[in-house]
Parts: structure tokens; C-alpha cells; sequence
């Protein structure tokens, strides 16, 4: 952190939330802001900046899943407690940092713009007090929507976070240089909040967005990279507390009052049987496929890029696949790729997103005016 500090264009900002005031878990209204600089910042106390706001995924918050400095760019995965023939197989020269954004930058392959990545975690820890392999604890996250169980996240985003880069820093605060990103639940929240507010971006990349269907409450979640490391029965008990975690969240954000897993009844072999109806309906307002069949014009304003990779191992491609037809009913112009990344199987999930964050940028940069 030391070199973040040191650096004067690599920030961390704190603010104070106003839509996160009172909100029901006593989460902290007091969020911080990962905010990089481009190279000419400083040059002149004139020039403004388009401003891309890159939404983290589950688990953590934007000190471990984000873009960061080379001297933090273990922050996703830590490096250097995986074994090196595994590494070896990481194509760790994908992965942005912003020292390679200072390169993308300078040789003008990218235009200069102002990356923000806010804080969009519950801070409250997940079921079974699991902590990543750096030894944090995972928290739960906030799904980036507006809940009467955990707060206004949207608005957060949408309000607090926007209207403090635009008074805080050189911004062009207009809908025409704003572009916003996210992996995971990241990019599913990239979807919810273009949906409900397609005024303020002009574009919007969604890397494999964590859009949960119900076939996925019989979803067995298993990291091959941790498979590799820690043998078949560990990862599958990894992957089992994790995805017990993610379900659990979705009653918290979308249906604490009539929760959905204590309704459910599995067969002998694990199946899912019967559940609550109602319960299952209120997660499934939330599903980007039906809030675009409520406002279909709404993507139609915004310049979209969505992909996934086949084999991801949470199970999103059929998703994503259900996203891209329910796009091309509605005539929504977009991006698609159901992508199968070699160097990515270790976790096609997190390694994807990562490969893939420059190229979604540098898509969404040919749009800014």
C-alpha cells in the first residue's frame, strides 16, 4: 500500500456514502474510493476526463478485486502462493495494472480517462468465516441493487460515487465520456444499474456477469486451480461453503423477509424438488433477462459488450447465453462472446475476467466523444 500512497495518481479517496445512511446491517457509510490518474493529470488545471467506474465481484471489496498497481497486482490471486508450475501457466501479462495503463495510455493506444472502482461490499462475513488464501476474511456482497434488507446500493453507485468523482476531480461529467465495467457481480451489476439508468453511460461492458438462474441452486462449484492445489475433496468443500455463501446473500439482498433455501427440498441424489414460489419470484425480479423485458428501450441507449467464458466454473454461460438471446429479441444492439481461453482454465471465471479487461476497455473507449 506503501507505493500506492507514494504515488500521487494512484488514490485511495474516502467519502461519505449518503444513500448507505441507515442502512439496515449498519454497514459502513464511510466508503473508500480506488481512483487512478492518467499520466498528464497534472499537466494543466484545465484539461477533464472521460471517467470509467469498474464494479468489483463477489467476496471482497475494491482492495481485492481490483485493478491496482503492479505492487499489488496479487490482490485477485496471490501469486506468490501458487506453486510455480502451476504459474507458469498464468498468463500474468494480461492482467492490467496501472503502470500498463500508464502504457496503454502514453503510446495512445487508449485515450486518457480517470478509472474509479468504489466499494460495493456488505462488510458483513460470510456464513462459514472462510477467509481467500492471503488469509482475509470474505465478506458478503451487495449485488449493486436497491434493497430494503441491505441498503441502496444503485443509488450509491448511481449518486454518491458519481457526484464525488464530478466535484472532486477533473471529470467531464456528462453521459457522452462516462463508461461503466464490472466482473462477476460486477458485470450483473453493470447490467441492473445501465437498466434503471441508461442516461448516465454511454458504454458498458459485463464480463462474466453473475446473473444467477435457478437451475444454479444445484450448481456444484469447483475452482480447478484450487483442484490443482489442494486435491478433489478440499476444493469441492471450498467450493461447497462458497456457494452456500452466494445463495445464502441472494435470500439476504432479494428476499429476507420470505426466504428462499429454508424452503427447499432435495431428492436422495441432491435435486432440487420443491421451494417456495414466491420466494423464488422475488429472486428472479432481479434477473437481467426480466428487467429488460420490463424497460426493453432502456440498453438500446447504451453501447454493450457482454462475454463469458463456455466452461465458466460458477455456471454463468448458460446465462449468458440466455442474456444474449433475450438482447436479440428486444433488438438490442451488443457484443456477445462465449469465449474458451487455453491460458484461462486454471478458474475460467477469474482468469477470464481478468484477460479480458483491456479489450473490454478499449471497446468501450471508441465510444467516447
Amino acid at each position: 500500500m506503501d507505493e500506492i500512497k507514494q504515488n500521487k495518481r494512484y488514490i485511495i479517496d474516502n467519502f461519505r456514502a449518503k444513500n448507505l445512511e441507515d442502512n439496515p446491517l449498519n454497514s459502513p457509510v464511510d466508503r473508500d474510493l480506488r481512483i487512478y490518474l492518467p499520466p498528464d493529470y497534472y499537466e494543466s488545471d484545465d484539461t477533464k476526463y472521460p471517467v470509467l467506474y469498474f464494479l468489483h465481484g463477489y467476496g471482497g471489496n475494491n482492495h481485492n478485486w481490483t485493478i491496482t498497481s503492479q505492487f499489488e497486482k496479487d490482490r485477485v490471486l496471490p501469486f506468490e502462493l501458487i506453486p510455480k508450475q502451476i504459474l507458469k501457466r498464468i498468463d500474468v501479462d494480461r492482467i492490467l495494472t496501472y503502470e500498463k495503463l500508464d502504457e496503454l495510455i502514453t503510446s495512445e493506444e487508449f485515450t486518457p480517462f480517470i478509472l474509479v472502482q468504489p466499494d460495493a461490499s456488505l462488510h458483513i462475513p460470510n456464513i462459514n468465516n472462510t477467509k481467500n488464501l492471503r488469509g482475509e476474511l470474505a465478506t458478503k456482497g451487495s449485488y449493486y441493487v436497491n434493497s430494503p434488507f441491505t441498503g441502496n446500493y444503485m443509488d450509491y453507485i448511481v449518486n454518491d460515487v458519481i457526484e464525488h468523482m464530478d466535484s472532486s476531480f477533473r471529470t467531464i461529467a456528462n453521459k457522452a465520456h462516462r463508461i461503466l465495467m464490472g466482473g462477476s457481480m460486477g458485470g450483473v451489476g453493470t447490467l441492473r444499474i445501465c437498466i434503471a439508468h441508461p442516461e448516465k453511460f454511454v458504454a458498458a461492458a459485463a464480463l462474466s456477469p453473475g446473473d444467477l438462474h435457478p437451475d444454479l441452486l444445484d450448481w456444484k462449484f469447483v475452482v480447478p486451480l484450487f483442484k490443482e492445489i489442494f486435491g478433489d475433496r478440499m476444493s469441492q468443500e471450498m467450493g461447497k461453503k462458497s456457494w452456500a455463501d452466494i445463495l445464502d446473500t441472494c435470500d439476504l439482498v432479494y428476499s429476507k423477509d420470505n426466504p428462499l433455501l429454508p424452503t427447499i427440498k432435495r431428492d436422495e441424489n441432491g435435486k432440487v424438488v420443491s421451494l417456495n414460489g414466491d420466494a423464488l419470484d422475488n429472486w428472479m425480479k432481479t434477473r437481467i433477462i426480466n428487467l429488460i423485458r420490463e424497460r426493453p428501450n432502456a440498453l438500446k441507449e447504451i453501447k454493450l459488450l457482454i462475454n463469458c467464458a463456455q466452461n465458466d466454473e460458477m455456471g454463468l454461460a448458460v446465462g449468458a447465453e440466455q442474456l444474449h438471446e433475450t438482447l436479440n429479441e428486444f433488438e438490442i444492439a451488443h457484443q456477445f462472446e462465449l469465449y474458451d481461453d487455453p491460458k484461462a482454465s486454471l478458474t475460467p471465471h477469474i482468469l477470464g475476467i481478468g484477460y479480458h479487461i483491456i479489450p473490454a476497455m478499449r471497446f468501450c473507449l471508441q465510444f467516447i466523444k
